[in-house]
């Protein structure tokens, strides 16, 4: 028998043109939208756009489809709130980067620790990011940054500093490129868990697989900044200059999360 998510259509409901400004979600019922950006995004993170229906969103959330026009404004804007969510989950808090120590090597194993924490907490989130890369149903160049992620930046550029000064790290690297490379990492353990138990025999899940990544992250990064290899007066290895233009989003007409078409709008891949 196929599944709810599947079998799902959206019955129409009737519409209320209530007002919605970008600050309604966030002064609006913190439970209530809490709980249907949860749903949302355990949904959106396993199945495409299209056929994450509403209906079953709802019905999971305990929120009128209604009541989720009026939040968020249409089933896109709903996807936006579930992607800034899962980009949220994966940012450590401050606390745990924090260090008492001023050897630069032990500052960026506690910061790759704290990212791995939070990648083995919510797979969904990273999934959820997976997703969007493959489908692009935001225009994400055009939007201004979904979180600020200065605090695991400025951390780590702060460390890549002290550790270029006193010679235990080699230059020519970037907080942005440290990041990226354990984002890498970390991610893989997520996203390929099945790939990898078929075609090698590897269970990521496991209790030493999942130690296995944390040491792998670790001591990829420090090998990465201590190699011995010749400065080649490049500043970094990735040029992270480039910023969104922060304007509105090009979408076409938003799908209709009343009617039957609120899958109509179709997923962009490539």
């Amino acid at each position: 028998m196929a599944s709810d998510a599947f079998r799902d259509t959206d019955s129409p409901e009737p519409r209320t043109d209530q007002p919605v400004d970008g600050e309604t979600a966030a002064h609006g019922d913190n439970q209530s939208t809490g709980r249907v950006i949860e749903v949302a995004l355990e949904r959106f993170s396993r199945l495409p756009f299209s056929e994450a229906k509403l209906d079953s969103i709802a019905r999971n959330a305990g929120m009128s489809k209604r009541m989720i026009h009026y939040y968020f404004g249409d089933k896109r804007g709903l996807y936006q709130a579930a992607l800034t969510e899962a980009v949220r989950l994966l940012q450590p808090a401050e606390e745990a980067m924090h260090v008492d120590s001023a050897i630069p090597v032990e500052g960026v194993s506690t910061i790759i620790g704290a990212l791995h924490e939070q990648f083995l907490a919510h797979p969904e989130a990273v999934k959820m990011i997976q997703m969007e890369n493959v489908q692009r149903v935001l225009n994400l160049s055009e939007l201004s940054p979904l979180v600020d992620h200065t605090p695991v930046l400025l951390n780590l550029d702060r460390l890549l500093l002290l550790g270029q000064d006193s010679g235990a790290f080699r230059p020519g690297i970037s907080a942005f490129d440290v990041y990226f490379l354990v984002f890498a990492l970390l991610a893989r353990r997520a996203t390929d868990q099945a790939t990898a138990l078929n075609l090698y025999g590897a269970d990521l899940s496991t209790e030493r697989n999942i130690t296995g990544t944390h040491r792998m992250a670790v001591d990829v990064v420090l090998a990465f900044l201590t190699a011995n290899i010749p400065d080649d007066g490049h500043e970094s290895y990735l040029d992270a200059s480039a910023s969104p233009a922060g304007g509105e989003q090009d979408t076409g007409p938003s799908p209709s999360i009343y009617g039957e078409d609120d899958s109509s709008s179709s997923v962009i891949y490539g």
